[in-house]
């Protein structure tokens, strides 16, 4: 449960904690104790305590916390819950800790885990990256922390390889509608190869992580290191702006040529995703992994306002069936080839 430091000779240096780092916290009583070898000249020493050791020690302790520990720490004492926002953690962290102490902190949280503490399943943590990281070299921070880190029991919207992969149809605070696709195969995640720039002369296959599908948007995680401005970003594919489920679109304005009754009938679901952009821009991605999640909050809030009640059951998906299908608009159906089979496949390309 969190990291230790041991000690040379009963010195508390500040270097050798930088290199020792954090292995584990044990507990005596109510004492947190610094384990470390015994020897003659160190045995009569007095028992050294965390609480003990300098706030600059300390700080710098907290500063290589992972967070389930300082999250844990947090609980520790009331200096140390003084002292914990003030250690230099990385900002990835610092984001997934303040949307985690905000969803607790909402009245009625409980309400939006039902479904979920009764289905999570575990998995290892892991092996899911190393395999992404099998078929493709990079990995956005913001993801790899979060699924290393992030309290399992505190998943939003149902998004999670934990949990089962089946498509819901329920509207009720604890549940999201669509298919969790990052549960698709957890032990053995597949980057797919949606397309980019898909009918101009510099179309090609980027590798993106599908992450949830619905009957009218599809949503993807791109890992794109050789497009930095796609990299780490979650875009969003919406049938009702009439695009395709595995083409990645830029963000553009609308203009004269759009339809006045379609434009109204995606403002109108923007709004009840909790997306809706401003400045008369759609395709607009979140710029990172954490945005995606901060948004996802904030719609599973407004189905806890709501207090839909939709028992309707899961629908099993047929794994057998599942495709790929080509920009298929099945939310049960893989909408993109393997990245690592997509050069035989380049006749989806569209060049012209």
């Amino acid at each position: 449960m969190g990291q230790v430091y041991s000690l040379y000779n009963g010195l508390f240096s500040l270097s050798q904690w930088s290199i020792l780092s954090i292995r584990r916290l044990l507990f005596s009583g109510n004492e947190l104790l610094l384990e470390g070898p015994k020897s003659e000249e160190t045995k009569d020493y007095p028992k050294a305590t965390l609480q003990s050791l300098p706030v600059e020690i300390l700080l710098h302790i907290f500063s290589h916390l992972e967070l389930k520990p300082y999250l844990f720490s947090r609980g520790v004492c009331k200096e140390w819950q003084r002292l914990l926002p003030l250690a230099d953690i990385l900002p990835a962290r610092r984001r997934l800790l303040e949307l985690y102490l905000k969803m607790i902190n909402t009245p009625n949280f409980i309400d939006t885990r039902s479904w979920i503490l009764e289905n999570l399943q575990p998995f290892d943590r892991q092996a899911y990256i190393d395999t992404i990281l099998s078929q493709y070299p990079a990995i956005p921070e913001e993801f790899r922390i979060w699924l290393l880190e992030w309290p399992e029991r505190a998943t939003i919207n149902c998004i999670w390889p934990g949990l089962p992969f089946v498509s819901c149809n329920d509207l009720s605070p604890s549940r999201r509608d669509g298919v969790n696709w990052v549960a698709y195969k957890s032990h053995s995640p597949q980057l797919l190869a949606p397309v980019y720039r898909q009918g101009t002369p510099n179309a090609k296959f980027i590798p993106g992580l599908l992450i949830w599908r619905h009957h009218y948007r599809t949503e993807w995680l791109i890992f794109d290191k050789d497009e930095p401005q796609l990299f780490g970003r979650v875009y969003v594919t919406r049938l009702m702006e009439l695009e395709m489920p595995a083409d990645i679109q830029h963000e553009r304005r609308l203009t004269a040529e759009d339809d006045e009754e379609d434009i109204e009938s995606l403002e109108y679901s923007l709004e009840e995703e909790g997306t809706d952009d401003t400045d008369g821009r759609f395709n607009v991605p979140y710029p990172d992994w954490i945005s995606y999640l901060e948004s996802c909050w904030t719609e599973n809030l407004r189905r806890l306002e709501k207090r839909r009640i939709f028992l309707l059951k899961d629908d099993i998906i047929d794994e057998s069936d599942i495709g790929p299908y080509f920009n298929g608009h099945n939310d049960t159906m893989l909408p993109a080839f393997s990245w690592s089979l997509r050069d035989s496949f380049t006749e989806c390309l569209v060049t012209s």
